[in-house]
């Protein structure tokens, strides 16, 4: 067994360092072939470039030979020539002395020389240099890192009339890179001949005025000196100290520029660390296993038992697998099964309190015993919450309500303070309560991560009242605007545009759906969401959503039904699969003076509803559950009644809050929806405030 164990460790080792091998090997030729393809993206911009430059030499060389410049002419043909080039910042030409005076944008006030440029001398001493690329410097004009191109202008007679030039930016180089994907740690780069670091990606803050950078590494050295126009090697980076396999490349132009592609070690072996962790669990796994066997054989156990034990541990291991698969099924129904039993709960509470004198001593006690139903109640509409998408589910309800409660939920135990600033008078809302507290939840939670070491998150809501020409584009009337301003490094223009879309995220782990899902889900309800944005200042999120115009008021508690009946008595049928439920109801609405039958499903509702209707006693009210499972539920129930009589009136039941049904329960045919949980309170004011069932009609 030892043997055999030293032989399986060996092999695995010998696999592991052939796999390192390979794995750098990989590296090697990916990093080459990269290599490849930015030395032709680098070279096409640059022959663009160089085409354009050579177009504005010979303009400016064809009007030299007229005997005089139209300045009008050639500033018209400059610009023509920099708007096929959207990527230059600069395309200008000089006179002799280096004065900038033709091109876009350049103006007696904005004009500089170039005379103290090294690329204007050596165009100026020496006409046959051709294309000349300038190390990194900062523009004259624009005031931004960038690389000038240039090529000389002669006179008639062969002297220096000036030269032409193009500026593009470090900024637009490491963009072009960042479409390359080398890891996390990887990076690329554009080296002049004398090595000095020309545009880098991930780019390096520098700020005008730094020195040039240069890459100091020895093997780079070597293999310039050698004459080698590409090469690969692996070496720690001179700028922060990484080990990566670089490739660099010289690029196709007459002035010799150099392109790197570097992999981490760390990115490109991380597949192979893997590799080492299983080749070690596997080496654990079969020294136990040997081990095991040897025991078995030296102490000859009950091979008939050992092979039940492992039989029923298999079985327990399935058993497990079948649980745990179910609580995927469990989780989508808990929320509807737990409404239901609270249903049963919370009714019964309520019309046990009615049957009782206001004054008797279990009055408090039932009333704690609702309130804390209540609460279970909305434990499982945060259940509910957690399903994006569906039409939002609305209620009046308080800005101020919502914003607490998603700071209290969000900056718990954070080191962000949430500074909350809203007027008491602040107008009301109609909004889904849950959707809209997890729109303001992603944007605090976007706020906490933007201020790692802590920070302050300022809260403020206004009314407004918006006219026709509004700038966010919404029908005029009145509005409630939520500010959520943090103190973060702010948001690059760049982004800004994007900020909204989804699966896009600054952040290195973001997924990109918190602000889209926020976006969404402010637009469903009528709004509008915008941000502002200034690097290193900070972010502000401003939500727009309408408001009633007036004050949020908390709900009173509903008058007790007298049970004497404010309606005349109106036959209803009531359709549950809960058998608690349907005796609940019955005894609700017969308390409250109606006359009730009650069914199981959705079938028998619409055979109920048919005889009566053929006896010409039909149901003045029908209240049907949405959901009924392995049976017909309220939606399907409801066509078919409505199909039998038009006239009929419905009320849809259910516990799934988010339902588009209940949400938009008008296109169902259904003339108003019941919540669960609901108590006699809440069953006797559905039924006042339907304006059919008014005593006159049932007199």
């Amino acid at each position: 067994m030892l043997l055999l164990n030293l032989v399986v460790a060996g092999m695995i080792t010998f696999t592991v360092v052939q796999s390192r091998e390979a794995y750098r090997s990989r590296a090697e030729i990916t990093t080459q072939n990269l290599a490849k393809v930015i030395d032709a993206n680098i070279s096409g911009i640059v022959s663009k470039i160089d085409i354009a430059l050579l177009a504005v030499c010979d303009e400016y060389e064809r009007q030299l030979t007229t005997g005089a410049i139209a300045p009008k002419e050639l500033n018209s043909f400059i610009v023509r020539q920099h708007k096929r080039l959207p990527e230059l910042v600069a395309l200008r030409a000089t006179d002799p002395s280096g004065m900038a005076i033709y091109g876009p944008e350049v103006t007696p006030a904005t004009t500089k020389s170039l005379a103290h440029r090294d690329y204007f001398s050596s165009q100026r001493d020496n006409p046959a240099l051709g294309l000349v690329i300038s190390k990194p410097l900062v523009g004259g004009i624009s005031g931004r890192w960038m690389i000038v191109l240039s090529r000389r202008v002669n006179f008639p007679d062969g002297s220096f009339a000036g030269l032409v030039y193009a500026g593009i930016t470090l900024d637009y180089l490491s963009q072009s890179f960042a479409t390359v994907n080398v890891g996390k740690q990887g990076l690329l780069s554009l080296v002049a001949a004398d090595r000095t670091l020309l545009a880098r990606y991930p780019k390096l803050s520098r700020p005008p005025g730094a020195p040039e950078v240069k890459i100091e590494s020895p093997q780079f050295k070597a293999l310039l000196a050698s004459g080698q126009e590409s090469g690969t090697y692996r070496a720690k980076s001179s700028v922060d100290g990484r080990d990566r396999i670089y490739s660099f490349r010289k690029v196709s132009l007459s002035q010799p520029l150099y392109v790197f592609v570097a992999l981490a070690t760390a990115d490109y072996l991380a597949g192979w660390y893997g590799e080492v962790y299983h080749g070690v669990f596997f080496m654990l796994v079969f020294l136990i296993i040997t081990i095991a066997l040897a025991l078995i054989f030296s102490r000859q156990w009950d091979r008939s038992r050992r092979a039940e034990q492992a039989l029923k541990a298999l079985e327990d291991e399935r058993l497990k697998m079948e649980k745990l698969e179910s609580l995927g099924v469990l989780a989508g129904g808990i929320a509807h099964d737990f409404n239901n039993i609270l249903t049963g709960i919370l009714g019964n509470i309520s019309f046990a309190r009615l049957q009782i004198a206001p004054v008797h001593g279990a009055q408090p006690l039932l009333e704690a015993a609702e309130k804390a139903g209540l609460r279970a109640g909305d434990l499982a509409k945060q259940l509910l919450t957690f399903a994006r998408g569906g039409a939002p589910v609305r209620e009046v309800s308080s800005v101020a309500f919502l914003v607490d409660e998603a700071v209290s939920l969000t900056l718990s135990g954070s080191n962000v303070k949430g500074v909350v600033d809203i007027p008491p008078h602040l107008s009301a809302v109609q909004a889904d309560v849950g959707q809209m507290c997890q729109a303001f939840r992603n944007i605090i939670i976007n706020a906490a991560q933007a201020m790692p070491d802590g920070g302050v998150l300022n809260i403020a809501a206004r009314d407004v009242l918006l006219d026709a020409a509004n700038t966010v584009k919404l029908p005029p009337g009145p509005y409630v605007v939520i500010d959520f301003t943090d103190h973060g490094p702010g948001i690059p223009e760049t982004s800004l545009k994007k900020v909204f879309d989804p699966y896009f995220s600054t952040k290195p782990k973001g997924r990109g759906l918190g602000l889209a899902s926020t976006y969404s889900i402010v637009k469903r309800h009528g709004g509008s969401l915008s941000v502002v944005s200034r690097v290193g200042e900070g972010s502000t999120f401003t939500i727009h959503l309408p408001s009633l115009g007036r004050a949020f008021q908390a709900q009173e508690p509903e008058a007790t039904a007298s049970g004497q009946g404010s309606l005349a008595p109106v036959s209803i049928l009531v359709m549950d699969d809960e058998e608690v439920i349907r005796q609940l109801a019955e005894g609700m609405l017969q308390h409250l003076g109606h006359r009730v039958r009650t069914c199981a499903d959705g079938t028998e509702a619409v055979s109920l509803y048919r005889e009566a209707l053929q006896a010409g006693r039909p149901f003045g009210l029908v209240l049907t559950d949405l959901t009924v499972p392995g049976g017909i539920g309220g939606r399907e129930a409801a066509q078919q009644i409505l199909a039998l009589d038009p006239q009929a009136r419905l009320v849809v039941m259910s516990g799934y809050s988010n339902d588009p049904v209940m949400a938009s329960f008008r296109e169902y045919g259904f003339v108003k929806a019941l919540y669960k949980p609901f108590g006699v309170e809440a069953l006797a004011a559905l039924l006042e405030s339907l304006p059919s069932l008014t005593r006159e009609e049932n007199s």
